[in-house]
This record gives structure tokens, C-alpha cells and sequence, in this order.
């Protein structure tokens, strides 16, 4: 090969290997921005004990059977379940509730509209390939309910943000037991065609109001600026490294 097809095929990986890093940075960014979990940033400081979204201390209860929901319910009692053996719910919440309706954005003389749902619900049943992409577009800014197994074979539904799951361990915060609203009871009702639970009742666990849609778009950003510079600076550091390698094995 003369050194014009030599040069074409550097130049063909080179612009192939631009395309990689580019697709694999957009990639990055969109995760960051859309799925990344920041949950757990809110609650380093919401300690031990009975307040709802906390870690449960030894005076909170564990829910056993259907019978315990509504005694919970009726008496106010902090409660917890494992989080093992789960079920997915079809249907997605906005952490911060506050910024659900519309918006309206001024943008280089023109007006753009954008209405925030706060919830988005999923056909029922739901595949491994809508889960993940579900979770994939919307689980940075929405939360996910599921069916916990309890001890009499029924389900109670739970809602507590999502970071959980990736936590180690069985606890899942404190929660109080409350009415379903009106798009979890439809949500609910379809999933009883499968599996016993009762439509009417939540168990809560999310510290509501410990997300401001702003703030966790700023530390989204600047985790993002951080990992980019760090990352930059890996790479350069790597390229030093090899090249000093290569100019070393060159030298007689």
C-alpha cells in the first residue's frame, strides 16, 4: 500500500473513531440528564427514625398482611416493607410534583410551551424493552411504584424513590399507609386482574419536597462538567504515556 491509501485508511479510522466518542458522549450526557440517580444527594442528612422517607429505626413496623394496611392506615403507623421479591407498577411519578402543568419559555424572540405531566402512566402489561426505556428517558425525574409481596400471599403497593434499589441491603425508608389518588387507583385496578391488592391504599415512602427540578438540574450539570474534565484529563494523560512509550522503542 503507497502512502496516499495509507493515509485514507488513517483518516477513515480516525473519522470513525471521532463518530464512536461522539455518539458515545451524546449517550453519556442524555443518561446524565434523563436517568442518572441523584436521589441519594437529598437524603445524606435525612438521618434514622419514624419521619417519612427515613431510614426506619427499631420503632418502625413492618408490614405483614392485608389486615395491617388498613390498621396502619386508620392509626398513623410508621411503616416499612423489604424490598425483596418486588414488581414493577406501571406507571411513572414526578419527584418534584411542583413543577408538573405547563411552562412557558421565551427563546430568541419566540414563545415555547411545554406541559410537565406528573404522571406518566404504561400499557399494562409492561415488556423488559419498554421497562428499560422508560427507565432509561424518564427515571431522572420520575419515580416508579411496585407490588410488595406480603406475608398472606396479597400485595401492598409502594412508592419511594428509585435510587433505593440500587442501595445495598433489604430497607426501604418509612412510609405511612394513604389513600391511592385517582391515576394510582387506575393503575391499581388494572394490576388486581393479576395479582391481589387493594386499589385503595399507598404505602409512601418518598420524603416528598426534597427535590427542586432547578437545583438537580445544576448538580446534574456539574456532575457532568466534572466527569467530562476528569475524564479529559485521563485520556490526555493516557495519550502522554503511550506516546513517551513509542518515542522510547524508536530510540536506537
Amino acid at each position: 500500500m503507497d502512502k496516499r491509501g495509507k493515509g485514507m485508511g488513517e483518516k477513515k479510522k480516525s473519522t470513525i473513531s471521532k463518530a464512536i466518542k461522539t455518539i458515545a458522549g451524546v449517550l453519556f450526557v442524555f443518561w446524565l440528564f434523563m436517568s442518572a440517580p441523584t436521589g441519594w444527594i437529598y437524603d445524606l442528612r435525612a438521618g434514622t427514625g419514624t419521619e417519612q422517607g427515613q431510614i426506619p429505626d427499631s420503632s418502625v413496623s413492618v408490614v405483614h398482611t392485608q389486615p395491617d394496611v388498613e390498621d396502619f392506615f386508620f392509626h398513623s403507623t410508621p411503616a416499612t416493607v423489604s424490598k425483596a421479591s418486588l414488581i414493577r407498577c406501571p406507571l411513572l411519578r414526578l419527584r418534584d410534583s411542583e413543577y408538573a402543568g405547563e411552562h412557558t419559555h421565551h427563546n430568541s424572540g419566540g414563545k415555547k410551551t411545554a406541559i410537565i405531566s406528573e404522571y406518566i402512566p404504561v400499557a399494562y402489561p409492561t415488556g423488559p424493552a419498554r421497562r428499560f426505556l422508560l427507565r432509561f428517558l424518564a427515571s431522572g425525574s420520575y419515580n416508579g411504584y411496585y407490588l410488595a409481596p406480603l406475608e398472606d400471599g396479597t400485595y401492598i403497593c409502594i412508592y419511594f424513590d428509585d435510587y433505593f434499589m440500587l442501595r445495598s441491603g433489604d430497607e426501604l425508608p418509612t412510609g405511612y399507609v394513604r389513600y391511592a389518588t385517582t391515576e394510582e387507583k387506575t393503575m391499581l385496578h388494572q394490576m388486581a386482574e393479576d395479582y391481589e391488592v387493594d386499589p385503595v391504599y399507598v404505602l409512601d415512602m418518598y420524603r416528598h419536597g426534597k427535590v427542586n427540578w432547578m437545583l438537580d438540574f445544576v448538580i446534574r450539570a456539574g456532575v457532568g462538567i466534572f466527569l467530562l474534565v476528569v475524564g479529559s484529563g485521563i485520556v490526555k494523560g493516557i495519550k502522554r504515556a503511550l506516546g513517551r512509550k513509542k518515542k522510547e522503542g524508536a530510540e536506537p
